[in-house]
């Protein structure tokens, strides 16, 4: 005799009383992006070697993102998405723990990833006033994080602060909410600015310039899925006691705004694929010691790498630079190249330092590097009897 099995029924069931599914799938759906893009950063840079400091923060943000979502799940269990008179008041108290908690660790998402963002950004700029007014912005965020905590914790009279049923309940509540979600918006607006300056006066192709300022412009649609969060928020300045019914679409728009919170941050460190597709030529970022040798053509001095497995890569770069230092170095008074024993070279250079995801930013930027390339003549030689017993070659490229 045939058996028939019927399906499990929903977790979540979407009915004209309940709408907490909605809320759920949306939760789980946009975590699961961030995770994936996560794990895609991880992936791009196969040669980690240590964590960077803006890698600490996502990866932080990561872990308090997936306990709010979690706090939003059991709220969908406690009454979210259901009308309240078919609540009980214990019910109900857990649905106001657990949204009060999701709304301090959401604050706590926005920050560590804003602040894991700026941190990227000083790895690239670590100078004038981009780096300056990064590190204000990194302070007004951390200033908003600290003051948004503290008013959403202490939002509601005591000792049940997060007990909002109504507005004559909890009158702060809305303009709360709305200062948070405000704070938001413009800092996220500013994050956007801060790679379109630092890019508007490099010295590399327009495409490049473009593709870093998409990169980081992507952030901009964090505070555009917030401005519809604000204003499904509307039901806290009115005088419902329907909130667990109210707060569906809000929360909704909420989750999604968290979830490309952690994924904006992720998409910077594309670059070095789409980089790839577009069928752009990598540049090595070199941080590689010079040493001088004679050039054994009677020319004078030649600039060399010490390592002999980067020197095909510098080959570039240091042809150049040898040929300027022996211009340079080529004896005035004599045909003959003079040698000097005690040689000392000195290479300072930003781009090398950081990350593969940073390298992989500033691929093709020009970056000002100082050269200083010294000798002491220790021994007499002929060049003593010229008068030029001690001295100094320096090199400064731009």
């Amino acid at each position: 005799m045939d058996t028939v099995s019927e399906a499990a029924p929903p977790f979540y069931p979407l009915t004209d009383n309940n709408h907490a599914a909605l809320v759920v799938i949306t939760a789980v759906i946009f975590f699961i992006y961030a995770i994936l893009g996560i794990i895609g950063k991880l992936v791009i840079r196969l040669n980690i070697t240590s964590m960077k400091d803006f890698d600490v923060g996502l990866l932080i943000a990561a872990l308090l993102y997936f306990i709010q979502t979690a706090c939003v799940i059991a709220a969908c269990n406690n009454g979210l998405g259901e009308h309240r008179d078919a609540l009980s008041d214990d019910e109900f108290g857990r649905f106001s723990k657990l949204m009060y908690t999701s709304r301090i660790l959401g604050i706590l998402v926005h920050a560590t990833t804003k602040v894991s963002l700026g941190l990227l950004i000083r790895q690239i700029d670590r100078q004038g006033g981009l780096n300056f007014a990064n590190m204000i912005l990194g302070g007004v965020v951390i200033a908003w994080a600290i003051s948004g905590i503290f008013a959403t914790a202490f939002q509601c009279p005591m000792p049940e602060p997060w007990l909002a049923e109504n507005k004559a309940q909890c009158p702060n509540q809305g303009p709360i909410f709305v200062y948070n979600g405000i704070m938001i918006i413009l800092t996220d607006i500013a994050l956007c600015i801060l790679p379109v300056a630092m890019m508007w006066e490099v010295q590399t192709s327009l495409r490049r310039k473009a593709i870093v300022m998409v990169l980081f412009g992507t952030r901009l649609i964090v505070p555009i899925i917030t401005i519809p969060e604000l204003v499904h928020a509307r039901y806290m300045f009115s005088d419902s006691d329907d909130v667990t019914w109210q707060a569906v679409s809000m929360m909704i728009w909420g989750q999604i705004a968290l979830g490309l919170s952690v994924i904006t941050v992720c998409i910077p460190s594309l670059k070095g694929v789409i980089d790839s597709l577009l069928g752009s030529t990598a540049v090595a970022a070199l941080n590689t010691p010079y040493e001088l040798k004679d050039s054994g053509n009677g020319t004078g001095l030649e600039m060399t790498a010490i390592s002999d497995s980067r020197t095909k890569q510098a080959s570039k770069q240091g042809s150049g630079l040898g040929s300027a230092l022996r211009r340079s170095s080529r004896p005035r008074h004599n045909d003959h190249p003079v040698w000097r024993r005690d040689v000392t070279t000195e290479v300072r250079t930003e781009i090398a330092s950081g990350s593969d995801s940073v390298r992989n930013l500033t691929e093709g930027v020009m970056v000002n590097t100082d050269f200083e390339v010294s000798y002491d003549d220790r021994h007499p030689s002929r060049a003593d009897s010229m008068g030029s017993s001690d001295g100094a070659y320096r090199l400064q490229g731009n």
